[in-house]
C-alpha cells in the first residue's frame, strides 16, 4: 500500500484523540520540510498523529465497530455471538477468504500506523535544537510505545508482518521496497526493541489529567507482558507483571461494574485507558449502541440507541456461578419502551453484554465513558498463568486467583490449592477464571490460542451457543490455521509475490 497520504492526513490532524487536555490540533494548508516540523507545537502534532492511529474516527480499531479490535479479539470464541446478517455467513462459519469482512480491515489500519509512527520519530529526530532534550527522547519514546502496540495487534492476528519501522525507508514511502514476511522470532525483537527499559523509563508513571490517555510505564509494560503471554514465555511474564505490580499505583476496584462507569473514570484498576467525549468527532464511545436491543429504555430517562448487535451465548453465561456478581454486567433482563419487562432469554441468541454505564451527557451513539483496554486484573490472572506454567500448582497462582474473585462473591468463594493437583487442572480453570473477569474486552481470541482451545471451542456446538442460539460453525469447520487471519490478496498482489499468504488461505 501507498503510505504517504496517511502520514499526511496524520500530521495534518494532529488530534490527541487519547487525551481529554490542553492539546489542539494544528492546521497546515501545504506541509514541507522547510515549514513542518519546526516548532514545539509541531512537534506535539507528530506525537498526536500517532496517538490518533488508535482511533482515526469512533467507528474504528480501539473501539466497538464490527471490524474493531475489539471484535477481531473476540470472532470465533464462545464469548460472542451477533445477529446481524453479516456475521452469520462465512465468519462464523469458518470459511474464511482474504480481502473478507471483518479479516483485512485491521491489517489495513495497523501497516499504515506503524508507518507513521516511524515517520514521526525520523521527523522528531531533527528537531533537537528545537525540543527540550528530555522532552524529545519522551515523545520519541511514546510513539515507540504506540508503535509497539501496532506491531503486536497485527502480529497476533496475522503473524509475522513485514512492517515499515526502519526511519530511512520513510524518505520515498511511496515506492516502498516489499521484504519478506520476518520469522515469529524477528517480529518478536522488532517488538521487544521498541520497549526496552530505557525507553520505559523515559515515560512517566502517571499523568494528570490534562495529559490522560498518553501511554505510561505500565501501559507500555503490559504490552511487552501481552507479547510474552503470546510468545508462552511465562518467566518474562513473570517479570513484567511484577514490574508493573512494583509501580505502587494500580489496584482492583471494590465493586467490579465500576470499572466501567462515568462516575468513576481513571480509577486505580486502569493501567490504560482512550479518554472518550459524547461527540462524534472521534473520541465517542459507541459501544453501548453496539450491544443494547432497539427496544432499551434507559432506567435513567437518558438517550438511549440500540441496534441489536453483539450478544455473549447463554452457554457461556449459564457457566458462571449464579452467585457471581460479575455476571451482573450480562444483562438477561431489561424494561422495553413501553414499560414490558423483557427476558431476553425469550428473544435473543445471547445476553446483552453492558459493562459500560450510561452517560448523562451521551446522545445515544456517543457516549463519554473512556474506554477501557487494559486494567490491572489482566496482571494479577497473567501472574497466575505465568507461575502455574513455570511450578505447576502453587499457592500465589492461587491467592491471585483468589483477589480478583474476592469482589465478586458475598460471602467470598476462594479457591482452593488442592483442588487442582496438576498444572493442567489449574491451568483450565485459569482459562475460566480469564473467561468470567475479561469478557468483552477483546482478549478471548488469544487466550484460547495460547491454551490450544481456539479450534476446539468453535467447533463445539454446545460450547459456543447450544440449543437455544443460532447454529454456529454447524460443519465445525474450523481447522488449526483459523489461528491466524488471512493477509489480504491486495497487499500479497502488489509486493509482487514477495510477501506470502499465510498457511491454509
Amino acid at each position: 500500500m501507498k503510505y504517504s497520504s496517511f502520514i499526511i492526513a496524520a500530521a495534518v490532524l494532529g488530534i490527541f484523540s487519547g487525551c481529554e487536555g490542553n492539546l489542539q490540533p494544528d492546521i497546515y494548508d501545504k506541509l514541507t520540510g522547510d515549514n513542518f516540523p519546526a516548532t514545539g507545537r509541531d512537534a506535539e502534532s507528530l506525537v498526536n498523529s500517532v496517538y490518533y492511529q488508535f482511533r482515526a474516527g469512533e467507528w474504528d480499531r480501539y473501539n466497538s465497530a464490527n471490524d474493531s479490535r475489539l471484535v477481531v479479539g473476540l470472532l470465533g470464541t464462545d464469548e460472542f455471538t451477533c445477529h446481524w446478517d453479516g456475521y452469520w455467513g462465512s465468519p462464523f462459519n469458518f470459511t474464511w477468504r482474504p480481502d473478507e469482512f471483518p479479516f483485512s480491515k485491521m491489517y489495513y489500519d495497523m501497516m499504515p500506523a506503524v508507518t507513521i509512527a516511524t515517520s514521526a520519530i525520523a521527523q522528531l529526530r531533527k528537531m533537537d535544537d528545537v525540543v527540550d532534550a528530555d522532552l524529545l527522547n519522551r515523545y520519541i519514546s511514546e510513539i515507540r510505545v504506540a508503535r509497539a502496540y501496532f506491531m503486536y495487534d497485527l502480529y497476533n492476528l496475522y503473524g509475522p508482518v513485514a512492517v515499515i519501522n526502519d526511519e530511512n525507508e520513510t524518505i520515498d514511502i511511496d515506492n516502498p521496497v516489499y521484504r519478506p514476511r520476518p520469522t515469529r522470532e524477528e517480529m518478536v525483537r522488532q517488538i521487544e526493541a521498541d520497549l526496552t527499559d530505557e525507553i520505559i523509563d523515559r515515560l512517566e508513571v502517571t499523568y494528570p489529567d490534562s495529559d490522560y490517555g498518553r501511554l505510561t510505564q505500565g501501559a507500555a509494560r503490559m504490552c511487552l507482558l501481552k507479547l510474552y503471554l503470546h510468545e508462552k514465555n511465562f518467566p518474562k511474564v513473570e517479570e513484567q507483571a511484577r514490574k508493573i505490580m512494583a509501580l505502587n499505583v494500580y489496584d482492583l476496584e471494590d465493586n467490579y461494574a465500576d470499572i466501567w462507569s462515568i462516575d468513576n473514570e481513571r480509577n486505580p484498576e486502569i493501567i490504560w485507558a482512550l479518554a472518550c467525549a459524547p461527540s462524534p468527532e472521534g473520541v465517542a464511545n459507541n459501544f453501548r449502541a453496539h450491544v443494547l436491543p432497539s427496544d432499551w429504555q434507559s432506567p435513567n430517562g437518558y438517550p438511549a440507541e440500540g441496534w441489536n448487535g453483539y450478544k455473549v451465548p447463554w452457554a457461556f453465561y449459564d457457566r458462571f456461578d449464579p452467585d457471581d456478581k460479575r455476571r451482573e454486567c450480562l444483562v438477561r433482563y431489561y424494561t422495553n419502551k413501553i414499560g414490558q419487562t423483557v427476558d431476553a432469554r425469550d428473544t435473543y441468541y445471547g445476553a446483552i453484554p453492558l459493562k459500560y454505564s450510561e452517560d448523562p451527557a451521551g446522545t445515544g451513539v456517543n457516549q463519554g465513558v473512556d474506554y477501557v483496554v487494559y486494567r490491572y486484573a489482566n496482571v494479577l490472572l497473567a501472574l497466575a498463568e505465568a507461575l502455574n506454567e513455570i511450578n505447576g500448582p502453587n499457592q500465589e497462582s492461587i491467592d491471585l486467583i483468589n483477589r480478583v474473585r474476592e469482589r465478586a462473591f458475598d460471602p467470598d468463594k476462594p479457591l482452593n490449592l488442592a483442588d487442582y493437583p496438576t498444572k493442567e487442572d489449574l491451568r483450565d480453570r485459569i482459562l475460566d477464571e480469564l473467561g468470567f473477569e475479561l469478557y468483552f474486552e477483546g482478549n478471548r481470541r488469544e487466550d484460547l490460542i495460547r491454551h490450544g482451545k481456539y479450534v476446539e471451542y468453535a467447533n463445539d456446538p454446545v460450547r459456543m451457543g447450544g440449543p437455544d442460539s443460532r447454529p454456529i460453525n454447524p460443519q465445525q469447520n474450523a481447522r488449526p490455521y483459523h489461528v491466524l487471519y488471512p493477509i489480504p490478496n491486495e497487499v500479497i498482489v502488489e509486493s509482487g509475490g514477495v510477501l506470502k499468504q499465510n498457511e491454509g488461505y
